[in-house]
């Protein structure tokens, strides 16, 4: 199908299935009695193929939960389910571990990402330094790649010890710092009560002394709102802070079958809209704005190769939790997706193999209601807002849907309006080039997953 886009000074036609982009001539678009046309194999191909995606191997990571255990309490936390209801052990070991890593390193052995997560992972600091030691040693012993290793860390237990160590080792780091201090401290505490900004800013600060090169993640409540703050505010404060990729998460609560607040809705496809227009406008300057969640759709509309399924979850990446289990990912830690436990004997073995396929069979095209949608093809949302509330594999909320389609129409009438325009076209396309070649020499890793509201 063709969907057909508009807005004041632009319209264009966006083909659903091969993610061509047809601008549309002057009030072309008024004149069309639906905004879905049939796709028609002599429709005039415009979109420009000078962005290059010379990257095509899919690669293969691995998540150890390091510690199902955190030292903070922050009030949208989702990861209550795994922290409490699977945790043999509060932190894993370093034998455990060492175990995982040579493990999956015998079934996978290009496996080209190692990232740590928790809970809060420098809990088990040692136990990190132990799995950055065994994946270098068995790679020299294999003749094999050394893998890309990452982190995502509140940042309160930094020190000059794992500074230095991130920055021996080459490490992707992604701290966790809502914004201003103002918003932060409401929303990321100490059990106490304490707000973490000054200590996770100074922390901030001795890593980049140390020369090591971070990423912010953030996440964006009621609380940014109530204070005016809007996502590129968000985005430009914590620029400032140091941070060269940013990811601003959004806090979505309740029930997935609860009723829809319309006007929730209509704000957010609102501010959504705004804030993607001058995401893009900036890949117009030599300051861009990188941000995974806009950057992943539009790499994939650039490159013309559309998302299948919703994530890499148990296809390209599995999970390790501390006691050794493993699931394709550490927010769909349930029993019927146990992929086995790296003590089996011979791991991997049937539920391995069982929950890969599941993962491989369930596309965009299990959900009725994602066959349907025009952006289906350029979203990646995550399994775990919704598998938190209803321990199975399902389609994304209403509100999710709504932010993505938002997001996806103004980054199409962008690029539509940049593809007119050839020196526009050049800057744009040269920046997402240059953006590209950097994330694929870095090996950089964002492993998040969505905030949930109590």
């Amino acid at each position: 199908m063709i969907k057909v886009l508009k807005s004041g000074v632009h319209s264009v036609a966006f083909n659903t299935e091969s993610l061509e982009l047809y601008p549309l001539p002057a009030g072309a678009a008024d004149s069309l009695l639906s905004d879905e046309l049939p796709t028609s194999e002599h429709s005039p191909k415009v979109s420009k193929d000078d962005y290059i995606d010379d990257n095509p191997r899919r690669i293969t990571r691995l998540v150890l939960l390091i510690a199902q255990t955190c030292n903070l309490k922050c009030s949208y936390c989702f990861s209550a389910a795994y922290m409490d209801s699977h945790a043999d052990k509060a932190v894993m070991s370093p034998a455990t571990a060492c175990l995982a890593i040579e493990k999956v390193f015998e079934s996978v052995p290009d496996l080209s990402s190692i990232a740590f997560f928790g809970g809060e992972p420098l809990i088990g600091f040692t136990t990190i330094k132990k799995a950055v030691q065994a994946s270098e040693q068995y790679c020299i012993a294999h003749q094999a790649k050394i893998p890309s290793f990452a982190i995502t860390t509140n940042g309160t237990l930094i020190n000059q010890e794992v500074a230095e160590f991130f920055k021996a080792h080459h490490f992707s780091v992604i701290v966790s710092l809502d914004g201003p201090k103002h918003i932060n401290d409401k929303q990321r505490q100490f059990p106490s009560g304490r707000g973490t900004y000054d200590i996770v800013k100074k922390k901030i600060d001795m890593l980049q002394g140390a020369g090591v090169e971070i990423a912010i993640e953030s996440v964006f409540t009621d609380n940014h709102s109530k204070c005016k703050e809007t996502i590129e505010s968000t985005y430009e404060f914590l620029r400032e802070c140091g941070a060269r990729d940013i990811c601003l998460t959004p806090a979505i609560g309740g029930s997935p079958d609860e009723p829809l607040d319309r006007n929730l809705l209509a704000d957010l496809e609102q501010n959504y809209t705004a804030s993607t227009e001058k995401i893009m406008d900036s890949w117009l300057t030599d300051s861009p704005m990188r941000m995974p969640n806009w950057l992943d759709m539009l790499y994939a509309l650039m490159s013309r190769k559309g998302k299948t399924h919703f994530c890499s979850a148990g296809c390209e990446g599995v999970t390790v939790d501390c006691s050794g289990k493993v699931f394709p990912c550490y927010t769909l830690m349930s029993n019927y997706l146990y992929m086995g436990s790296v003590y089996d004997k011979e791991f991997p073995g049937d539920d391995f193999r069982r929950v890969t396929a599941l993962m491989r069979q369930t596309s965009k095209d299990s959900f009725p209601k994602c066959v349907k949608c025009w952006a289906k093809k350029l979203c990646s949302p995550c399994y775990g807002d919704t598998f938190a509330a209803c321990g199975s594999l399902s389609a994304p909320r209403e509100t999710i849907c709504v932010i993505i389609r938002a997001v996806a129409r103004a980054i199409l009438l962008k690029v539509g309006e940049f593809g007119t325009d050839e020196e526009k076209w050049k800057i744009f396309v040269d920046n997402l080039n240059s953006s590209a070649a950097q994330c694929r020499i870095k090996g950089n890793e964002t492993h998040r997953a969505p905030a949930k509201k109590d």
